[in-house]
Formats: structure tokens, C-alpha cells, sequence
């Protein structure tokens, strides 16, 4: 049986620092269970706050295997949105996280946030 991988949503790598969410996140990296995506990575990335605090980061990010987003997950991240669309809360939705929640679908993860966008 393959074990679950996560898709580590920036809220969730934010709360890295915290120690209760620690516990978890560091057992899930020694295990080899998170992932990251290119929206992820950018997300991040564009937070730094320097050439150097990036080029870190993007060395941390390195470490975790890349589910990649080839065009099914954004045409997946589309039929969510028209799904949101007719439930009218459309707007409460990121384009990033319709794109992280298609490419968790896509490779089987489990999107691993602090964000209730994705409940």
C-alpha cells in the first residue's frame, strides 16, 4: 500500500515554525510524504524578501519531490471554478489554491493547509 503524500500549501509551511505544527511537518519530511507544486513555489517565493532569502528557500523547496501541473490540472482547476461558479462563491477562491486542489486530485495527495478556503 502507498502511503498518503501531502502537498504542503503555503499556510501550512508558514506554521513550520510553530512547535505543535512542527511535530507533524518534520515526520511527514523524514518520511518523504510532502510535495510541492510550481504555484506553491511561486507563492513562496514571492514572499521573499530578497535575492538571498529566495535563492534559501528555493533550496528548502528542492528537497521535496515536484508534482508537476501538466494540462489536466488546469483544466481540472477550471470545472472547479464552474462548479463554484454555480454555487455562487466563485470569488471566495484563489486561482493558486484551484490549482493546488487540481493537482492534489490529479496525483492523489492530500492538500495540507491552514486555510479554510480548502475545507
Amino acid at each position: 500500500m502507498t502511503a498518503t503524500r501531502f502537498l504542503l500549501d503555503k499556510s501550512a509551511f508558514a506554521r513550520w515554525s510553530n512547535p505543535a505544527v512542527a511535530v507533524v511537518l518534520d515526520e511527514l519530511d523524514r518520511r518523504g510524504l510532502l510535495t510541492v507544486t510550481a504555484v506553491i513555489e511561486m507563492e513562496l517565493l514571492h514572499n521573499a524578501r530578497d535575492r538571498t532569502e529566495a535563492d534559501e528557500l528555493q533550496e528548502m523547496l528542492s528537497g521535496f519531490d515536484y508534482l508537476p501541473c501538466p494540462d489536466e490540472v488546469w483544466d481540472r482547476a477550471k470545472e472547479l471554478h464552474r462548479a463554484a461558479l454555480d454555487r455562487g462563491f466563485h470569488r471566495a477562491l484563489s486561482i493558486p489554491d484551484l490549482v493546488i486542489a487540481a493537482c492534489a486530485q490529479r496525483h492523489r495527495a492530500t492538500v495540507l493547509h491552514y486555510d479554510g478556503d480548502f475545507d
